[in-house]
């Protein structure tokens, strides 16, 4: 079992974890990956293809549903099976590329990578999507140095 706290108060995860469940929604209707068939002629290597890859994004959108469920994780406390640790990664990264493509268009990738961002001057709703952003990003931190 991977566990560990995140640096962030618990009041802001409780306001943001609304913002990740209205984002893990719309992330299950529209996927934020595209990949194409390498052979897209033949039917049932697309068939196959698709379905596999359907099948790896229920698992990871899974991962990412126990963590948002998890009666810790509003404190701050994440647990994950180490069974659980990639599939998580990926789900995290699925949910933050559609946060970013639906609550974070105005945004630089610059200034959320750098974390150079005047919060003050943001509207709630976008304040509470960049720090859905940066939770999230620590998670998937954390649990690569634990993978490393």
């Amino acid at each position: 079992m991977i566990e560990f706290s995140l640096q962030v108060d618990s009041w802001i995860l409780k306001a943001i974890i609304p913002e990740l469940g209205r984002i893990f929604a719309i992330a299950q209707k529209e996927s934020a990956y595209s990949f194409v068939c390498p052979n897209p002629l033949d039917d049932d290597l697309v068939e196959a293809w698709e379905s596999g890859l359907a099948e790896e994004a229920r698992v990871d959108r899974g991962a990412v549903a126990r963590l948002l469920k998890s009666p810790k994780f509003p404190f701050g406390q994440v647990e994950v099976e180490e069974e659980d640790a990639e599939d998580l990664l990926r789900g995290l990264t699925e949910l933050r590329l559609t946060l970013r493509s639906n609550s974070l268009s105005e945004v630089s990738d610059q200034e959320l990578e750098n974390g150079n961002l005047d919060l003050e001057l943001m509207d709630s709703s976008l304040r509470m999507s960049v720090f859905a952003y940066i939770v999230t990003a620590e998670v998937q931190e954390r649990l690569i140095d634990f993978l490393a």
